[in-house]
């Protein structure tokens, strides 16, 4: 049988110390005085210092940083009960490496029990401390990203700029800031349109605080970065910057009762140009803007300036594309003797591009007066300059030429002639009206045009035949004018087929359906007639038409 085999004759503490040896974690003991007595071979290892270098040292010596005063006490306040902590400590090693040290600290009892030192067991994590970052990193990442969607949902929630801005200051607070506050450059002074904090018990202060603008020649920062265009950054705002800044006494004392602690301040700019200034503003003194914070303010900025200068390029070409279409259009109709006169035009979408639907009501002398609405192939300044085309050469022509069919001849021929895009044709319906013994004489030309809806005094509704081909497309072509008799009480109603081909969910408003309309409102003024239409086109299509809509409506009353 094998002889068992025996443990070499070591003294019971050297045993304990062999054995600490062989264990993969930093065991120190700690005195009273804070001064390492004991440490393992993997101290030395972990800790980066030799055996001799680590006993006597003291233990706080190894740290990279100083233990915050609180930790301290909540260590001694562990050991003093007999229990044990744990938690984690950068460690500077000999060779200048910073690691993270778990460690777990348990009271040294003598044999009467008493506290004699602290026993710590070390462990690497830095690993688990690079781990825990990168956690918090892609988190962060995560939050920005979806803190910077939103604020692309913000700003894309409204037409209206402001409305806008308003929107995507709610979004900045409290994820980037506590306060968030915008100011555009208008002419010689500056305005605040947002103000916002995340905390509503304070909504009194921030509205008093939007009362108190910036003063245009002051130092307030969102002044500075609309001069500049520069970022204005700092993690502490002293009450001597604070008064600075601030308009008054009153404007002093809301900031410091909001706490202002620190800010940034970032220009909107868009192509150049300065449209004014994002403010972000902490109000809570455990939180201090950083470099990092900064980069995402001038991502939301950025974002920003784009929304104001995309709204205000939208603000002037719709201001443009209304001046043009209203030039388009006759600034008032005539009073004609015998006849109720009433017309509506309304443009497609948001109005920034001129439309190629139009009207016109003229006289052409010698008691007869000329009607037209065409519908122009197209969009834009082509389409603009098409319809002004047509409704200047028509009113020429009536000096010489007052039947409607040859009317539309001379109008075919200018634009075969003087039109730069063969592209561009027109539908047209032009009418003559004459007062004759108690009626009205009306001759009609139709090319290519949706034919007008009669509804006669008694109820009687008709639809005058007669489609002839549109204008601008052949040459040497001529359209026929028809006769119609309108009696009193008479009523005619002429469109674009923007109205009768309105569409919902594939279905068509069409012609019958116009017509019922008119014809229920047909006792009611001409002016609520041509409102009953519009309205009931916008209901059907769910009030965005999906092309323009134009009608010219006339009744015979007595003269």
């Amino acid at each position: 049988m094998a002889p068992r085999p025996t443990l070499p004759a070591l003294t019971f503490p050297d045993l304990q110390a062999r054995i600490l040896d062989m264990v993969d974690t930093a065991i120190i003991v700690i005195d009273l005085d804070g001064h390492i007595i004991f440490a393992n071979r993997f101290a030395s290892t972990l800790y980066g210092w030799g055996h001799d270098d680590l006993v006597g040292t003291a233990a706080g010596d190894l740290m990279d940083k100083a233990i915050a005063r609180e930790t301290q006490t909540e260590i001694a306040q562990a050991i003093l009960r007999g229990g044990s902590w744990q938690g984690t400590f950068d460690v500077r090693r000999k060779d200048g490496w910073v690691i993270t040290v778990r460690a777990v600290d348990t009271p040294l009892l003598d044999d009467d029990g008493n506290i004699v030192g602290i026993i710590s067991a070390g462990m690497d994590a830095s690993r688990e401390r690079a781990a825990e970052q990168q956690l918090l990193e892609r988190t962060r990442a995560a939050q920005v990203s979806q803190f910077l969607a939103d604020c692309g949902t913000a700003i894309a929630s409204s037409s209206d700029y402001e409305e806008a801005l308003v929107e995507l200051g709610r979004s900045c607070v409290p994820f980037l800031a506590d306060l968030c506050m915008v100011d555009l450059a208008e002419a010689d002074h500056v305005r605040r349109v947002v103000a916002a904090h995340h905390l509503p018990d304070h909504q009194e202060l921030v509205e008093g605080l939007s009362e108190q603008s910036p003063d245009p020649g002051g130092a307030h920062p969102a002044v500075s970065a609309l001069r500049s265009g520069q970022v204005a950054f700092s993690p502490e705002m002293s009450d001597e910057f604070l008064r600075s800044t601030t308009r008054s006494d009153e404007h002093f004392a809301i900031v410091k009762a909001l706490n202002f602690q620190s800010y940034i301040c970032v220009p909107l700019v868009a192509r150049g140009r300065i449209l004014g200034a994002l403010t972000l503003v902490s109000c809570n003194a455990a939180r201090r803007f950083t470099e990092d914070d900064l980069h995402i303010a001038q991502e939301v900025a950025w974002r920003a300036s784009l929304m104001l200068d995309n709204a205000r390029l939208f603000s002037e070409s719709s201001h443009i594309a209304q001046v043009l279409q209203a030039s388009l259009m006759p600034p008032s109709l005539p009073a004609i003797p015998g006849i109720e006169l009433a017309a509506r035009y309304v443009a497609f979408g948001a109005g920034i591009e001129v439309g190629g639907d139009f009207y016109d009501v003229f006289s052409a002398g010698y008691g007869a007066w000329v009607f037209v609405l065409g519908d122009v192939c197209g969009r834009g300044p082509e389409a603009a300059v098409v319809t002004g085309l047509i409704r200047h050469t028509l009113r020429s022509a009536v000096h010489e030429v007052r039947q409607p069919g040859r009317l539309l001849g001379v109008v075919n021929d200018v634009l075969l002639r003087d039109a730069d895009d063969d592209q561009l044709f027109s539908t047209l319906l032009c009418g003559v009206l004459r007062s004759h013994a108690g009626s009205m004489r009306l001759s009609l030309a139709n090319a290519g045009h949706p034919p007008p809806i009669v509804i006669r005094a008694d109820g009687n509704i008709e639809t005058p035949t007669g489609d002839d081909t549109i204008v601008g497309v052949f040459e040497n072509l001529r359209w026929r004018s028809r006769p119609l008799v309108l009696q009193e009480g008479d009523l005619l109603l002429a469109y674009t087929d923007g109205i009768t081909e309105a569409r919902r969910e594939g279905e068509f408003f069409g012609e019958e359906r116009l017509a019922a309309v008119a014809h229920a409102a047909r006792h009611l003024p001409l002016e609520s007639i041509a409102d009953r239409v519009i309205d009931a086109v916008r209901q059907f299509a769910g009030n965005e038409p999906s092309d323009d809509l134009a009608l010219v409506a006339l009744r015979v009353v007595p003269s």
